[in-house]
Order: C-alpha cells, then sequence, then structure tokens
C-alpha cells in the first residue's frame, strides 16, 4: 500500500491503515497457525482481540496486554480516517474496556453514538448514548443528539417511548433496514429471495460508469468477459472480478474505484495484502463462496465473522454467506488482487495469470 500513500489516491483512508497492518502483520509464509506458534501478534492485530474474548475473566499477561494495545493502536488510526466505520469503533471500545481505560471506552463511546446516528440507526445510536448518560447524565451534546433522534423519529411517524433510565427508544425498528443481517449499508428494497447466479457485476459496472470511472463501452466488454469465465465454475476454479478486469493495469484508478465504493456501502477497507489470513477461518465457507464468489473470512471475533469482498454489490452472495455461518458478519472491502492472492495461499493454488 505504500505506492498508494505516495500517490495520494482517492483512498486517502485506507492508506495508513496499511501502514500499520504492515508494520505488525507481515506474513510468517507459512498461514495463521504457523504465525501463532511463533509468538507472531501481527494478525492484522485483530487475532489479539480474539484473545480478549478467551481472557475475559482473567488477568492479561505483559504480552496479550501488548498485543490489545497494537490492536487499539491500529483501530484509532482506522476510525481516525474512517471516522462513520462503527465496526471498527465497537472493537475500539470494547478494547479499551478489556485494558481498564474506561475514560478511553468512553470517548470511542461517543464517536460511536454519532458513527451509528450519521449513517441513520438511530435505535443503535440511542442505546448508545443511553450508555454514556449513565456516566455522564447531563452530557449537553449527548441530550442534544437525543432530541435530534426523536425529532426525526417523530417526523418519520415512528412511535417514541420514554425509559425509565431517561432515555428515549424507538419502539419501531431502525429506520436504516439496510444495516441488518449482513452489516453493510447498500440499500436493497426489502427482504427477497435473490439467485446466486446475479453477481451483482451489473450493478458494479453501472455505478463504474455513473461514477466516470470508466467508459461504458469498456464496462460492456468487461462485463461479458467476466461472465463467460464465471460461467460454470466448478472445483476450485476462481471466480474473476471485474474491478480487476478493468483495472489490473491502473491501480490509481482502481483505488478511486474503491474510495467511491466505501463512500457509497459504508465498508471498512482492510488491506489484505498485508494481512495473515487464519486458513481455519477462511475455510469456515464453501469453495463455491470463497474460490467462487472472491469472499475471504479473514478473522474471527467473539460471535463476528470477518469477510473481505471486492464487489459490494453481490446482494446474492452476501446473503448466502449470512445464511451459511451462525456469526453476524461484518464486511470489508479490499483490492481483487490481494483477495485472489489470499486465496491462492489458503487453497494452495498455482498462481493465475
Amino acid at each position: 500500500m505504500g505506492d498508494g500513500m505516495a500517490r495520494g489516491a482517492a483512498l486517502d483512508r485506507c492508506p495508513a491503515a496499511a501502514g500499520v497492518a504492515r508494520g505488525w502483520g507481515k506474513r510468517s509464509g507459512e498461514g495463521g497457525d504457523a504465525g501463532r506458534e511463533r509468538g507472531v501478534p501481527g494478525k492484522g492485530m485483530l487475532l489479539a482481540f480474539r484473545a480478549l474474548v478467551v481472557l475475559e475473566h482473567n488477568s492479561l499477561t505483559e504480552e496479550e496486554r501488548s498485543q490489545i494495545v497494537q490492536t487499539i493502536e491500529m483501530f484509532e488510526v482506522i476510525t481516525q480516517t474512517q471516522p462513520d466505520d462503527y465496526q471498527s469503533l465497537e472493537i475500539l471500545k470494547d478494547a479499551y474496556q478489556k485494558v481498564k481505560q474506561p475514560e478511553e471506552s468512553l470517548r470511542v463511546s461517543r464517536r460511536l453514538a454519532e458513527a451509528y446516528f450519521n449513517v441513520g440507526s438511530y435505535t443503535l445510536a440511542m442505546e448508545e448514548c443511553e450508555v454514556i448518560l449513565l456516566k455522564e447524565p447531563n452530557a449537553p451534546e449527548i441530550l442534544a443528539m437525543l432530541g435530534e433522534i426523536e425529532a426525526r423519529l417523530q417526523a418519520a411517524g415512528q412511535s417514541i417511548v420514554t425509559t425509565p433510565k431517561n432515555g428515549l427508544i424507538a419502539a419501531s425498528q431502525t429506520l436504516d433496514q439496510s444495516n441488518s443481517g449482513e452489516g453493510g449499508l447498500i440499500n436493497f428494497p426489502g427482504k427477497r429471495s435473490l439467485s446466486l447466479d446475479d453477481r451483482g457485476d451489473d450493478q458494479l459496472g453501472k455505478f463504474l460508469v455513473m461514477q466516470q470511472l470508466v467508459a461504458e463501452d469498456e464496462v460492456r466488454s468487461a462485463l461479458e468477459t467476466v461472465k463467460h469465465l464465471n460461467k460454470d465454475l466448478s472445483g476450485q476454479a476462481l471466480g474473476a472480478s471485474l474491478l480487476d478486469k478493468i483495472y489490473r493495469q491502473d491501480t490509481e484508478t482502481l483505488d478511486k474505484a474503491l474510495s467511491q465504493l466505501i463512500d457509497r456501502t459504508k465498508f471498512a477497507y482492510v488491506p489484505m495484502e498485508y494481512y495473515d489470513v487464519d486458513r481455519q477461518v477462511a475455510r469456515m465457507l464453501p469453495d463455491h463462496l470463497t474460490l467462487g464468489r472472491l469472499f475471504v473470512p479473514f478473522d474471527l471475533v467473539s460471535r463476528t465473522i470477518m469477510v473481505a469482498c471486492c464487489n459490494p454489490f453481490d446482494a446474492a452472495g452476501r446473503d448466502a454467506v449470512q445464511q451459511s455461518l451462525d456469526y453476524t458478519v461484518s464486511w470489508y472491502l479490499t483490492r481483487p488482487a490481494a483477495i485472489i492472492k489470499a486465496l491462492q495461499d489458503i487453497y494452495r493454488l498455482e498462481g493465475r495469470a
């Protein structure tokens, strides 16, 4: 990701996180298991946080505390550059709690409430405000946020009830229905059955054309090629990525496209190039979803599994992932070449041209 930093490309939020990951998360060359055997703490720092869950009721050793501090440092970078990345803020808040820094946890809780508010998840924002008001009952900005949420919910025709804890809870569903289930913020109207034949490439192509990131003729040609390559995939054949087909030789425009997709979807970015993926986690999904749809489960934190993708418009694939796992799925965006390389390493496949 160093070249992206030098260019100052539109993915200005991603290089910082990549720099941290590059320093802490070098590949062991033997996958996640070998890295753990040598005590390497740098599995993108999320492994350190996974250890928190196991050690929740025990005192931390110096090494474990050090790993958690590194986790905090990485997620501070991510959340500074992506202030509305509520998934990372949730992890950061819990990490501060585990190292017994309540003031920092409360600070992050304020940012988390604001992030929920900014993406329209008003019920979650109110719940976070309740947590803050238990410790700071007269916090003016939190009371103001609750008032604004109440006004917006009432304007939308939702009923509000007052709880015994002096807070406001929406009696109806969260306004942002797109935030349920799959952890993303793309709006797909209503709950519907999705065909796995639809990979979301048409929607992705239209998005790229609308953002003036590629000519329509080039998208049409790339779509034909990708659809042909992805037809009747079997065995351990790797699926083809529309982004990779269009931008394989143009990483600068690819970064701009990823930046636009992040702004649209509110997915967090993960620098998979520097992430030591846990093979056991990666193979929790069937091959037709990992290899065929280019999805990479790369870490597991408590009951949340983190999955990287390169086409957030693949709603059918994302729905299939959620149905295949008994976990909450948190979605991340990354470069298609990084996903292909990770899958080749995980499944020990020969390099693809």
